[in-house]
Parts: structure tokens; sequence; C-alpha cells
């Protein structure tokens, strides 16, 4: 969470604050609830939003880490396969070079 993140929820909170005075001064009803409330409801909204980037963060940081594990493990894994494959196919071309020299006797 950047400093620009939390400026921009404060402005966010000032403007509604702003906006619902005005509003209300139209009518010459300015009241204290409702422009109380107005600053309750985006003060809320801006934590929502910034909880919501936050968890973002968070879930970018565990599928990196996931993606490492999974890059490591397919490393081992090929590494594994390649030996025993290769363990598999000694004999198999053992045999395919004593069927090749017989034919070409």
């Amino acid at each position: 969470m950047d400093t620009r993140d939390i400026v921009l929820a404060a402005l966010m909170v000032l403007s509604a604050i702003m906006l619902t005075y005005k509003w209300l001064s139209l009518y010459d009803r300015i009241d204290g609830s409702v422009i109380f409330f107005a600053f309750l409801l985006t003060l809320s909204l801006g934590g929502l939003l910034l909880s919501i980037e936050l968890r973002m963060q968070k879930l970018m940081e565990e599928l990196e880490s996931t993606k490492r594990a999974i890059i490591v493990n397919t490393d081992d894994l090929e590494s594994r396969l390649d030996g025993k494959l290769a363990s598999y196919l000694e004999p198999i071309e053992a045999r395919l070079e004593r069927i090749e020299r017989r034919m070409y006797r």
C-alpha cells in the first residue's frame, strides 16, 4: 500500500464531505448526521478498496512463490525421468544393435 493510495482515499473522503455539504446547503438544510454518514460511507469504501488491493498483492506473491516451486519441481522431475528412461533404454538399444549386426552379416 503506497502513500499515494492513502492520499487518494483521504481525497475521496474529503470530496464526499464537501459534496454533501454543498448539496445540502443548496436547500438550506445542512444536517451534520447526513454529512457524517457520507463521510463514513466513503471511508468504508476507501478501506474496502485498499483491503482488496492488499489481498491482490498477497495473492500475486503466493502465485509467484508457487510458480517458482513448480519450476524447481519440474526440473527435478525431468532429471529423474531422464535417468529412468536412460536406464530402460540401454538394454533396448543394446538389443537393437545386436539385431542390426545380425542383419548386416
